[in-house]
């Protein structure tokens, strides 16, 4: 099994850093996913990076032996359908989106033996006006659900090689990707509530660090440790201190993708996490009040933006 060719659906803050890395690797094993609105807007505006024009390809499907899914959450159910004629008996897909639901929701409609585990973790993009922008591209994690990485991670791991993609394959993809949703749960929802950069959350003596909205972001980390490890997930403080120390390299005046909606007025992705949140507490029956008021925060920053 070997990858020769790539498809990127979904062109915003993580998808075109990930395919500006490749493109310059290899121009012609990648194709950017677009069809009606968006192939005229993207044949009209092109793609930019950090200010630079890329010649990107465009399809509307045609077959690929990776396919890298880094929508908006609420755009998924349309993306799966974009992509099925792209998707060979081969195919492997890996999702970007943040939260713990995504692969799921892919491997229902699509195959659920095509999807490893997926993330990426410590980039700080930015998406507006079809531009992306970045000081950090960040890493990609991926690894089988089951600790059991063969051919199809192989493949992967070797293509990233190949085109100077930063991964790292893991043996608990698992654990890995509730560390990741710990973060967001309770950085991206503080600071898109906040309308806050990174650096309130920081502490590294910057003087845009603000220790309450550190301690709303710690307290909204600390129900997730609750809900993960009822799920059978060993986080535990110790990963709330690594994240600390992760969130003190970023870019202090960056913010998070939730904020970027927020400033920008688009639909949030509080389903993925708040609401997330509050079902698996029910399934639990753990109280989680930090993500009840997260989501009716949320909620009426969407309903207040309405057009």
């Amino acid at each position: 099994m070997k990858i020769n060719s790539v498809l990127i659906a979904g062109a915003g803050a993580i998808g075109l850093p990930t395919a500006e890395t490749i493109f310059k690797a290899d121009p012609g094993c990648i194709s950017i996913l677009a069809k009606g609105e968006r192939f005229e807007r993207y044949s009209k505006n092109g793609f930019w990076v950090n200010g630079e024009k890329l010649p990107l390809r465009l399809t509307e499907g045609e077959e690929s032996d990776l396919i890298i899914v880094s929508c908006k959450f609420h755009h998924l159910k349309q993306v799966i359908e974009d992509i099925r004629p792209s998707v060979g008996k081969d195919t492997i897909i890996l999702s970007l989106l943040n939260g713990i639901s995504s692969e799921e929701i892919i491997g229902e409609k699509l195959g659920r033996e095509r999807i490893p585990l997926a993330m990426i973790i410590g980039t700080d993009a930015h998406h507006e006006n079809g531009q992306a922008s970045y000081h950090r591209k960040g890493t990609i994690h991926f690894g089988d659900a089951n600790g059991k990485n063969g051919e199809r991670e192989e493949a992967v791991a070797e293509f990233f090689t190949r085109t100077g993609v930063e991964f790292k394959l893991e043996q608990n993809m698992r654990r890995s990707l509730w560390y990741k949703y710990m973060f967001n749960v309770g950085g991206n929802q503080t600071t898109a509530i906040l309308r806050l950069p990174y650096a309130a959350l920081q502490s590294k003596g910057n003087p845009g660090e603000i220790p309450e909205a550190r301690i709303l972001f710690e307290k909204g980390m600390r129900e997730v440790i609750t809900i993960a490890n009822a799920e059978g997930i060993d986080l535990n403080e110790g990963d709330i201190e690594s994240i600390n120390q992760m969130l003190n390299v970023f870019n202090p005046d960056a913010t998070t993708s939730m904020c970027q909606d927020v400033l920008a007025g688009r639909k949030t992705e509080l389903e993925m996490f708040s609401l997330t949140m509050i079902e698996l507490g029910k399934k639990h029956n753990i109280p989680v009040p930090i993500n009840e008021i997260f989501y009716l925060q949320l909620k009426t920053i969407e309903q207040s933006q309405r057009p």
